[in-house]
Order: C-alpha cells, then structure tokens, then sequence
C-alpha cells in the first residue's frame, strides 16, 4: 500500500514537472494545448471563436487600405437578398419597432395637410352649430376642424389585453379603474380562435390582419405585433389617432421586451412590465352636460365693465377739471404756481401767493366737483407786482375817501379828484411805502377848474385827411390827433362844470362813386378806429358817436375821405 502511494506521488510529480517544462518551453498548459489542438481539427468551433473578433479585423483591414468598403458592398447586399428572399418575415420583425414611428411620421405629414384641406371646406358651412363651433375654436386657439371633431366624439376604453401571438396566452391586462373585470383569458382565447378560424376559411387571410371586432356600440380594436398582439375593449368611437396610440405601444412593447416574447415558456411574470405602456391606452371621454348661460357671471363681468368705465370717466373729468383749476389759478393776480399733480383724488399745489389775492377757497368754489378736503398746498407769501394787486395795495394803506379815483399804470400810482385836505397830508410819503409802486401823479387831485370855453372850439378844429382805402393816422396825424386828446379829455370835466351833456360826433365823409358799399366801410373803419384812440386816451366812450356821411347828401362842400369832429348835446342833464 504504501508502495503503491509511493508511486502516485512519483507520478504527480513527474506530470507537474512536465507541465513546467511544457509551460518553459511554449507557455502554454497542458488543457490550453487540447483547446488549440480542438479549435485547429473543429472548422465549426474555429470560426465560432474569431466570430467575435471578425469585425474588429475587418475595421482593421479597412484602417490600413488592405480592402474597402466598396469591396465589402456587394457581399453584404448579396447576403442580405438571400436572407431577405429565404425568411422575409425574420426581417420585418428586425426593423419592425423601428419603421413603425418612421411611417407614422410620413403619414402625419399627409393627415395635416389632409386636414387644413378639411378645415377649408368646413369652414364654408354655415349654422347655428358651425357659428358656436367657431367661436369654441376662437376662444380655445385650436383649428375649426379639430372642435368639429372633439364635438363628434364619445368614448371609453375599459380594458387592454397584451396577447402572445402564437399561443395566444394572456401576458398582461389593464383596466380602468371604474370598469367590470372581464374574462381575460377567455377573450384571448376568443380573439385566437377568430384569427384561426379566419385564416383556415379564407385563401386570402394570410395576406392581411384582424383588425377590429364589433358587438353593437362595444368594439374590440386589434394591433399585430411580430410576437405579440394588443386588443383594448372600446365603448363607442375613439379618436382617429387612437390607432396611432396603439401601434406605438405595441411597438414599444417589442423594443423593450422584445427577446422575452421571442423565448416566451409559457411563464407571464415577466411581462407585468409592460404595465405603464398598457395603462396609456387606457383613455375616455364624455360628451360635456349642457349647461346654462352663466347669466350671474356675465352679470357681475358686465357690473365689473360698468365700474371700470365709471372709474376710468371719474378720473378723466377729474383731471379735466384739476387742469381747469390750475389753469385759472394761474391766471389769477397774486398767484405763482411752481409745480401741480393728481394723485388718488389728491390735489398737490407748491407755489407762491401775495397776502392779497384772492383765497384759493374762494377760487375752488367755482368748480362743484373739487370739494376743500382735496386740495394739498403748500404755498409761501410774496409781493405781487399786477396792477390788480398794487390798486388793492394801494386801496389798503390809503383808503381814498369818495370823490378820489385812483389807476395803475406801468407801476405808477395816478390819483384825481377831490379830497378833504388833511387826506392829501403826507399823501407823496404814505405812497412811498407801498410796495410795487415805482411812481405817482397827483397832479390831478384837487385841480381847479374856472374856465372850459374853450374845449368844443379846440376839437371842432381838428380835420384828417386820408388816403383812398386808408385807416391808419400817420406820424403828422398822430400829432394832431395828441392834440386832439388834450382837449377831448376835459369834455367830461366841462359837462360837470357847466351843467350839460356834451358829445362829439367822429364823422368821416365819402361818396357814392365806385363801390359804395366798399367806400361805407372804409369811412365807419375810419371813424370806429378815432372812438377807439379816444377811449384809450382816457375820454368816455359814453361822449363819443360815428357818423358816416356822403358828399352827396351834403349842402356845403367838404373833402373826401376826411374826419371831422362835432360836439353836440346829446341830452339835457335833469335837475
């Protein structure tokens, strides 16, 4: 025994010292040998082992110019015809996840042209139903077509069954939520029976599919997959791209369980993952209630316009009349406004104002709709220079009794009339502290008056002579009409003085040859424009007339386009 155990150990150490010298002399073991020595003697086993190694060799064969892809093209068309004319079915199922989104992509194309074709000629009908599609279309952004559409639909998908297509097992189901449960399996038994039945009845059912079933208003709609078929349980009419739906789960069904449908054993645990792409078929849709107008909305959206364009009204007039205010408290003397704004029924005035001018409550009473609480100013006193506010300076720190008139002009203080004499006591220094005033005149206060024969022989004198279509005095005659003025000026002071009531007649002369009517309205210009001067130089417009008259009319011989000055009682003074 112990021999026998001498001489195995004897052998294993002779076999291990082989081995190494076999690894020391090639590198190789003595099972790597036995594998080498297979692969040269089994051609099969050989090329099942470069099989792997085959395309890096031909990309490498390629890289390096030894041959090229126009010599590799003929072999592969030619293996793939023969493949393709051997088993045509082998590569439908090949390309068939991936043609499916392709050609659908190519008929989308047609149907939205199809469709714009459609929407034309829908457009072009013309009722109750079309004008409130139309306006569903307009309110929503969506095409008339596409409302026509959703309008004509109504349906329910309640079940989905994924189907192995040569054993016709029940892989997986889905179902919605609210529908009964169905016999599954007997469905797909069913449905195989149907397809069987129909392919052994007719020659012809090869070339084509079961596509759809129909019991009533229930329909059941059939997909074919290479391994695999998609039947859904329809109430009533799914949309048109619902079949699109469809082949795209069946398509992606394939893609991603595609080798367990080729290697189906019978075992359906697996395909619960096709339970997210199942749940999307799984659509619906109701027919909306017909509900009533929604008159209260429409009321308060109606009561909400209304009050916005009160609102908007409000504040327009608002505006219109701030804008009025501070236009007119501008004008007003004593008033300077540096800036103004509206704000929330707010009125906001910076400025300045004299102590004498009149109150801007005073003002604001004149526009109803500014009540006193609106009104925001912040203004700062100052000396107004307008002749308004220096004749109520001057009034103030005066206080001319009756009898004495006072007037500014150019910022001079002009007084006349009579007054008792300890009024006109330090009269020139009281005027002196008036603010504003740069002058005065007080020649004409208290001025006697004896002797005033001779005014009416003084204006009497004064003749003007124009010429044809002229108005205007020239510088000769703007000297004359001054003196004019200084006698014209005391017609008033001599109907006081003398107890009469005296006027003057501007008359201007002219005759009938040419126009008449022309030569009327040169002649009244002529004599409207002498009341005017007059008025100006201080004469009452009370004591002046015009007349015109024409040489015509006249006994005496008088110049042509002349004026001439006539004083006369106008009417006696009562006593």
């Amino acid at each position: 025994m112990e021999k026998e155990t001498h001489q195995n150990i004897e052998s294993i150490i002779e076999a291990g010292k082989m081995n190494e010298l076999r690894k020391l002399l090639i590198g190789l073991s003595h099972e790597e040998l036995e594998r080498l020595q297979k692969l040269l003697n089994d051609p099969h086993e050989f090329s099942n082992e470069i099989s792997s190694l085959l395309p890096y060799a031909i990309r490498k064969m390629v890289e390096r110019g030894e041959i090229s892809v126009d010599s590799l093209l003929p072999f592969v068309e030619e293996s793939m015809h023969k493949s393709i004319q051997k088993n045509p079915q082998k590569l439908a199922d090949i390309l068939f996840p991936v043609m499916g989104p392709a050609i659908r992509k190519a008929v989308s194309e047609d149907l939205k042209r199809m469709i714009a074709s459609i929407n034309a000629s829908l457009e072009s009908g013309f009722s109750f139903r079309s004008l409130k599609w139309r306006l569903q279309a307009f309110t929503s952004r969506r095409s008339y077509a596409e409302i026509v559409m959703a309008n004509s639909y109504l349906y329910h998908i309640s079940n989905v069954f994924l189907i192995h297509k040569d054993s016709g097992i029940l892989l997986h189901e889905a179902s919605a939520p609210e529908s009964k449960a169905l016999e599954a399996d007997l469905i797909a038994s069913m449905l195989t029976a149907i397809r069987d039945f129909v392919q052994d009845s007719f020659s012809n059912a090869e070339k084509g599919t079961l596509d759809e079933i129909q019991f009533g208003s229930l329909k059941i709609l059939i997909e074919q997959g290479p391994y695999a078929v998609l039947a859904v349980v329809a109430e009533g009419q799914p949309p048109a791209d619902y079949r699109v739906t469809l082949m795209e789960t069946i398509e992606a069904i394939h893609f991603n369980l595609g080798l367990e449908l080729e290697k189906f054993d019978g075992d359906t645990e697996y395909f619960k993952l096709a339970d997210k792409f199942l749940q999307q078929c799984l659509i619906k849709q109701k027919k909306e209630k017909k509900q009533k107008a929604p008159y209260q909305l429409i009321f308060l959206l109606l009561l909400l316009i209304a009050g916005v364009g009160y609102f908007v009204l409000i504040n327009y007039e608002n505006k219109a009349n701030f804008k009025r205010f501070i236009t007119e408290l501008e004008a007003t003397p004593g008033y300077h406004i540096s800036s103004s704004r509206m704000s929330f029924n707010k009125i906001y005035l910076k400025g300045l104002v004299d102590p004498l001018a009149e109150p801007v409550e005073e003002i604001m009473k004149r526009f109803q709709k500014i009540e006193p609480g609106t009104l925001q100013a912040s203004f700062e006193g100052y000396l107004s220079t307008e002749p308004e506010i220096l004749q109520r300076r001057a009034g103030l720190l005066l206080s001319p009794p009756e009898g004495v008139e006072m007037k500014i002009e150019n910022n001079r203080l002009i007084i006349s009339g009579t007054a008792a004499a300890d009024w006109e006591q330090n009269l020139e220094l009281k005027i002196a502290a008036i603010a504003g005033i740069t002058g005065f005149d007080i020649s004409g206060l208290n001025k006697k008056i004896t002797d005033l024969q001779w005014i009416i022989p003084s204006i009497e004198r004064h003749r003007f002579l124009f010429d044809i279509n002229v108005v205007k005095l020239d510088s000769l005659q703007q000297i004359q009409f001054d003196s004019l003025v200084q006698a014209a000026v005391f017609l008033d002071a001599y109907n006081q003085l003398y107890s009469r009531n005296m006027a003057i007649y501007v008359r201007s002369y002219t005759n009938r040859n040419g126009n008449v009517a022309a030569n009327e309205r040169v002649a009244t210009a002529r004599a409207e424009g002498f009341i005017t001067l007059l008025e100006n130089a201080g004469v009452k417009k009370a004591l002046l007339k015009s007349q015109v008259l024409f040489a015509e009319d006249l006994r005496e011989t008088v110049s042509l386009r002349t004026v001439h000055f006539s004083v006369f009682d106008n009417k006696p003074i009562s006593r």
